[in-house]
């Protein structure tokens, strides 16, 4: 796991420096390092995988992906994590797909997006939580506060890839194997069932 960045000299000048960095990476054209395979951790499952750029491993940027096996279509996550060379980092873009919960932005959203409460599947982009007046590396380590939704809204597994290969120019991504969910299974709960023993 990346270290937390920590602001250095002027906060607002090496924003703006990631903020190139960043943009950069994301904006070139990508390609998997290797195939994805999810691991299944006691029910969470992850994927992450190296990306090359020009043919040549891009150390600092990582692809990753979260489900749940007791979740199917739903409550999936696909982001763009960077690590510079200290071993400092976080995401900087990030999808959430069928989450259970809401996401409510902050009041120091952009207008059109203050305080929006944004119900379904959202996308926490880079630009939008660079803008933000605490500069774009507390954003990161806040794990990207603001996002818009998506529109239209991806119905299923290769949509909510076709998404995330166009904003992330990873073209191969639309093959990304679906998780290994369990349908049929009942999500844990420690509550016991309605009507029936404890």
């Amino acid at each position: 796991m990346a270290r937390p960045l920590r602001p250095r000299r002027g906060t607002t000048e090496d924003s703006a420096t990631l903020l190139a960095t960043l943009t950069a990476l994301l904006t070139a054209e990508k390609t998997l390092a290797a195939p994805i395979a999810w691991v299944d951790d006691d029910g969470d499952l992850r994927f992450t995988a190296s990306l090359d750029i020009d043919g040549v491993t891009e150390p600092r940027l990582t692809l990753f992906g979260r489900a749940t096996t007791a979740l199917p279509d739903r409550k999936v996550t696909l982001g763009l994590r960077w690590q510079d060379e200290t071993g400092r980092g976080g995401n900087f873009e990030r999808l959430e797909w069928r989450p259970i919960k809401a996401h409510i932005n902050r009041a120091n959203a952009p207008p059109d997006l203050r305080l929006r409460v944004i119900e379904g599947s959202h996308h926490h982009p880079l630009a939008l939580n660079a803008a933000l007046d605490i500069g774009l590396i507390q954003a990161i380590q806040e794990n990207l506060p603001v996002a818009e939704p998506l529109t239209p809204q991806p119905q299923d597994w290769p949509a909510l890839l076709r998404v995330a290969a166009a904003l992330w120019r990873i073209s191969e991504l639309v093959h990304v194997p679906i998780p290994p969910w369990q349908y049929g299974l009942l999500p844990l709960t420690t509550d016991p069932p309605q009507g029936g023993r404890p």
